[in-house]
This record gives C-alpha cells, sequence and structure tokens, in this order.
C-alpha cells in the first residue's frame, strides 16, 4: 500500500491554465482523508507553486526547483541546497555569449531573467510570480537554486549539445537535467525530486516501499526511479520511457489521468 503520492505538475497533473481539474482535487481530497501524504514535486518556485495548493483543504507538502527547496504542509521542515556561487558564476560565463539561450534563475524568492520570452507562458501563468530581467552580468551568485537554459529556437538537439558541454565542466558538482525539451536546468549536485523526497519520506517516518510517485519529464527520473512504483505519462519524451523501461504508462494530463490511475488503484 502506498502511503506517500508524489506528482509532477506541468504536463502530468495540471490542466491547460495552470488549473486542477475538479476529479483531480476530489481523489486527492479522499486520498488525503484516508490519511495518504500527498507531495507536489516540480521544477517551479515555491512561490509560483504556493498560490496553486492555497485553495485546497488539504495539507500538501512541496518539492519545488526540482528538489532544491522542500517544504512540509505543517512547515515543521524546509529544506534549500543552493548551487555553489563559483559554479553560478562559470555557468553565466560559459552561457551569456549564446544568443539562442535565454538565461533564467531562482535566487531568492524571485525569478531572473536575461529576456523575457514567448516560452515563458508554457510552464507559468501565475501573474503575482513574473521573471525580473537582469543582464547576465547583472545576476547574484548567491543563493541560487537552479539555473536553467531556455532555447530560443526550442531546438533540442543544441540544447543537448549544451547538455554534454555542461556535463563535461560541472559533472562533479551539479546535477543538469531536462524539465522540457526546451528547457535545460541545472542544480546542486545533490539535488532532485528523488532526493528530496527521500528527505521526506524520513521526515514523515514512511518506507520508501509505501511510495508512488507520476511524471513526464527528465527532472522526474530519478524521482520515479527512487520510489516503489514509477508512473510515467504517455506523452513523456522517448528518454524518460527510456530511462524506466518497466514504469506503468497512462494517457496524458488533459484526461486527468494520475487521479484515475489513483482513483483505480487507491480509493
Amino acid at each position: 500500500m502506498y502511503n506517500l503520492i508524489a506528482t509532477d505538475l506541468d504536463g502530468t497533473l495540471l490542466l491547460q491554465g495552470d488549473t486542477i481539474g475538479k476529479f483531480t482535487r476530489q481523489v486527492l481530497t479522499d486520498l488525503s482523508n484516508m490519511e495518504k501524504q500527498i507531495v507536489f514535486a516540480t521544477g517551479r518556485h515555491h512561490t509560483d507553486v504556493s498560490s496553486l495548493v492555497d485553495d485546497f483543504d488539504i495539507p500538501i507538502h512541496l518539492i519545488t526547483s526540482n528538489g532544491a527547496r522542500l517544504t512540509t504542509a505543517c512547515k515543521n521542515l524546509d529544506i534549500r541546497q543552493y548551487l555553489p556561487s563559483h559554479i553560478v558564476k562559470q555557468l553565466i560565463e560559459e552561457t551569456q555569449a549564446d544568443n539562442d539561450l535565454v538565461i533564467n534563475m531562482y535566487c531568492g524568492s524571485q525569478w531572473l531573467t536575461s529576456e523575457i520570452h514567448h516560452s515563458f507562458s508554457d510552464f507559468n501563468q501565475n501573474d503575482n510570480f513574473s521573471p525580473i530581467v537582469k543582464s547576465a552580468d547583472e545576476m547574484p551568485c548567491e543563493m541560487v537554486e537552479k539555473i536553467f537554459f531556455i532555447h530560443k529556437r526550442r531546438d533540442h538537439d543544441e540544447l543537448v549539445k549544451l547538455e554534454h558541454h555542461l556535463i563535461n565542466l560541472f559533472s562533479d558538482s551539479t546535477n543538469i537535467a531536462f524539465s522540457f525539451p526546451w528547457c535545460l536546468e541545472v542544480m546542486d549536485s545533490v539535488v532532485s525530486k528523488g532526493w528530496a523526497l527521500t528527505q521526506l519520506a524520513e521526515f514523515l517516518g514512511i518506507p520508501i516501499s509505501q511510495t508512488i510517485a507520476f511524471g513526464d519529464g527528465m527532472n522526474d527520473v530519478e524521482m520515479l526511479s527512487t520510489v516503489a512504483k514509477g508512473v510515467v505519462m504517455g506523452t513523456a519524451h522517448d528518454r524518460v520511457k527510456q530511462a524506466l523501461p518497466h514504469a506503468d504508462v497512462i494517457g496524458s494530463c488533459r484526461e486527468e489521468s494520475v487521479a484515475h490511475y489513483l482513483s483505480e488503484n487507491m480509493c
């Protein structure tokens, strides 16, 4: 039996417009009433995600910035893991000359970006959490949860080249993963959704053998590999499915497939 349920948001749980479906909301409420622990695990910033759960009447734990921050529903545990400042500096220096890249970072309570890009609307429609434009030279190096690079032409192959380059330079001090095919993210070496979920399970006293998780991105692979049961969205990138050949594969977020899976197997 699974007592800790973790789910990614974009491409997994959320409907269009950053909304949680009525059926999904009811299933999560039913599971919470059964004393199941629920965690939203996302690459988004804590401030952004907090607004999504403000109107929930159930406790929801938050793993944000791909695991760089973990906050329990009771607020008794709040872990933040930052990139080393010298690594942030080097990452900016390695990428700022590439005119096809938009450099972004989550620093403290802010989302900083080198320029506004239309891709932002695909993973953020929160008017209360908007990016602040700063040149690469002006970006801070302290208290950075993650840096992420968006390719202006959504050229995945070019970002794969960047991924390999950054891994060669920083493999010992960073964790690098795609959240979208056109968005490459860099966190501290220990950081992943799987690492944060392990910390949460230990805090709650729940064995990993009693955990289940849902996701669709490469930044979900560690989490889906860590839990007892990993479930992949049918719309996931092929790299995700190849990395998790034994995982269950379900439908899409548009069909509220996570809620249907939970309703059929746990409620």
